[in-house]
């Protein structure tokens, strides 16, 4: 699986006037992916080299580091990331006096995703970042490498600055949250909501905390997580819920399935699309696209249902083990989109446990999300006959129509799966879907 690494390669003497960035200037690495590919790979037009390191005081790396950490190991990225959020979640955000490579990490809960690009010209500084990165990294490895190099820079200060003590604090302070079930759950909760920790009051903690519990222990996280994109935040999360739980529109669901699990890690979407495969084998499904009549006979319900709820960026289902069913809210009329809604919601009961009353569909970026994602897509338009229909029809504007009047659903869902898998150039995608 993909690999990152914070690297002091060497301490370089200096005059600067800091103690703490003076003793802690370094030849700094980072490097990331199945290969360890140097992320700080640039071109010094004044030293005239192509180098993999960069000179900056590892203090300012791990003071941001440790600062940002709750919001880096869990916030997703928004649909539009804001100022604030590139402030916690972008390497460039560092400080203002050194050059830094252009690199966004963003957390879907079980990955964090490194994204950057090369840069087409130097900068100010005559450096000329050479490395594009798109690379997933498990949060056990993300933790791991922020603790390793951590612990260098905080031994290099104890040695060297002795009186400072900001870093050796704040890290602390971080180990007792992340040690503290009840400060840990708190700080993930203001996270994922797009809050530093002790940003968010007493208030704002106790309606969270109450959301999270009565939606269950994966459900709360994605429901906290969506409340950002809602009109009043929790109390439109809170609408949502309550809307979902009085909804009169009920489903019965696919209970939960014994389903062989490959070796090693994968991807959400990867066991999204090998649960849908196996969802379809079980169902027998094998072949072509599903028909309406088939989901309304597993769901027991007849489509499209009425849409009565406005709001997109959370909806989905609220289970009553109790008796079995769940009331779904649904936000679209329209027959394609539902029967991807759907699917999604399939999904989600198929993973998600028996405490999580709320089977959460949003458009926030967690795994659960991609893997609902990626189920409906493959459960709907499985990604072989997808390919071979357009191979035959063409992936031009009226190939694409063809192929989701053929498996009955969107336009957008049917170029994305071809952007996905390498078909069509990313261009082709809206702005909005």
């Amino acid at each position: 699986m993909p690999d990152l690494e914070f690297k002091v390669n060497g301490w370089v003497s200096s005059d600067l006037l800091d103690p703490a960035e003076r003793e802690t200037l370094a030849s700094f690495t980072i490097t990331a992916g199945e290969r360890l590919a140097p992320v700080t790979e640039v071109n010094d037009l004044l030293a005239h080299t192509v180098r993999e390191y960069i000179h900056v005081p590892a203090y300012l790396v791990a003071r941001w580091l440790v600062v940002h950490w709750w919001r880096l190991r869990w916030e997703p990225r928004p649909e539009v990331p804001t100022w604030g959020w590139l402030q916690s979640h972008s390497l460039s955000a560092i400080s203002s006096d050194y050059a830094w490579p252009s690199v966004t990490f963003a957390s879907d809960g079980h990955f964090i995703h490194l994204l950057g690009r090369a840069e087409p010209i130097s900068d100010v500084a005559a450096v000329r970042y050479l490395r594009s990165v798109d690379v997933r990294i498990p949060v056990h490895a993300f933790e791991k490498a922020i603790d390793a190099f951590l612990d260098v820079v905080e031994m290099r200060l104890a040695s060297r600055v002795p009186a400072e003590r900001e870093l050796a604090e704040l890290r602390a302070e971080l180990r007792e949250e992340r040690c503290d079930a009840a400060l840990s759950r708190q700080c993930r909760l203001q996270a994922l909501a797009g809050f530093d920790p002790g940003a968010a009051d007493a208030a704002w903690l106790h309606a969270a905390q109450e959301l999270a519990t009565e939606a269950g222990p994966v459900a709360g996280d994605e429901v906290i997580a969506a409340s950002p994109r809602l009109s009043g935040q929790l109390d439109g999360a809170r609408r949502a819920i309550d809307a979902m739980r009085t909804s009169r529109c009920f489903v019965q669901l696919p209970p939960r399935f014994d389903m062989s699990l490959p070796q090693g890690a994968e991807f959400p979407w990867q066991r999204g699309q090998r649960l849908a495969a196996a969802l379809r084998r079980k169902l027998g499904w094998t072949s072509g696209p599903i028909g309406t009549k088939d989901l309304e006979s597993v769901l027991d319900i007849k489509l499209p249902v009425p849409a009565t709820y406005r709001e997109r960026a959370l909806i989905g289902g609220y289970t009553d083990h109790a008796v079995g069913s769940t009331s779904v809210l649904v936000a679209s009329p329209r027959l394609a989109n539902q029967r991807f809604f759907f699917s999604r919601l399939i999904a989600a009961a198929l993973v998600m446990g028996p405490a999580d009353r709320v089977l959460p569909v949003s458009d926030v970026g967690t795994s659960l999300q991609k893997l609902e994602r990626a189920f409906a897509q493959e459960l709907l338009c499985p990604w072989a006959e997808l390919d071979a229909f357009t191979t035959e029809k063409g992936a031009d504007e009226e190939g694409v129509l063809e192929a989701a009047e053929y498996f009955g659903v969107s336009e957008y869902v049917i170029l994305t799966a071809l952007v996905n898998n390498g078909k069509v150039s990313r261009s082709r995608l809206p702005l909005v879907a």
